[in-house]
């Protein structure tokens, strides 16, 4: 990284944690404050009924399907996001302005209100290491809150310092924890939360060898998810040839 680009990579890291998420301010994008205070505090919204893995997992697989009709909402969305990604000067402030339209067009609006997502420091990474007793070099989390809500935390140093792409690993990292939410000592799926609770881990993914909530549910949500990304925006949700199943 030269020292013009780790200047700009920097700058967009402090920019994390010294200007407030605004609807009016930052990087334009068109939404409204009301959403954006909902993306840092969630809301009462109550939980949809619980369904089971398999059911919540067949009807995304439906609704991402390349075949299936496309809403005017889900277009609506999709023309919002793709002119987002055409913005050059942008700032850490869009992934979390888009959060909404991204649940719309890949999760059908099921993690709206129910899913929180902030930029966190490296002291913050430092402190999730230190409860752990172990290093923890991922560039984002998802905790588990209350009542089968998800908190997304990004690791800022991490993305924007440590990335060959900070753009495309910000949308790709966070696609990837809206599917998948870490919560010690079980790990989970953010929209799998959201729909049929905690402890979905199966004997099957066991078997396998897939651990830390990568299983056989998660990976056919997410190339349903990355099929769509790459189709309609450019942006992958997974690394190439990975969680094949």
């Amino acid at each position: 990284m030269s020292s013009r680009q780790r200047s700009h990579r920097l700058a967009l890291y402090n920019w994390c944690f010294t200007e407030r998420i605004s609807a009016t301010r930052g990087t334009p994008y068109p939404c409204n404050q009301h959403d954006l205070d909902r993306c840092d505090f969630g809301s009462d919204r109550p939980p949809h009924s619980l369904q089971t893995q398999d059911h919540a997992t067949t009807y995304l697989e439906h609704f991402l399907d390349p075949n299936a009709p496309i809403s005017s909402t889900v277009q609506a969305a999709m023309v919002r996001l793709q002119a987002a990604l055409r913005i050059h000067d942008w700032k850490p402030d869009l992934i979390i302005k888009a959060f909404n339209d991204l649940d719309i067009v890949f999760f059908d609006g099921k993690l709206r209100g129910r899913t929180t997502i902030h930029w966190r420091r490296g002291s913050w990474w430092a402190e999730l290491e230190r409860s752990r007793g172990r290093p923890h070099k991922s560039f984002a989390v998802t905790r588990s809150l209350h009542h089968r809500r998800a908190a997304i935390e990004l690791n800022a140093w991490g993305m924007f310092m440590n990335t060959a792409d900070a753009k495309v690993a910000m949308w790709k990292i966070t696609l990837h924890e809206m599917v998948l939410y870490l919560y010690s000592p079980t790990i989970q799926h953010a929209y799998q939360e959201v729909t049929c609770g905690p402890g979905f881990a199966t004997q099957y993914d066991h078997s396998r060898g897939w651990h830390d909530g990568h299983g056989l549910m998660f990976r056919r949500l997410v190339h349903a998810v990355h099929e769509r990304a790459m189709h309609h925006l450019g942006i992958p949700a997974i690394e190439r040839n990975r969680y094949e199943y």
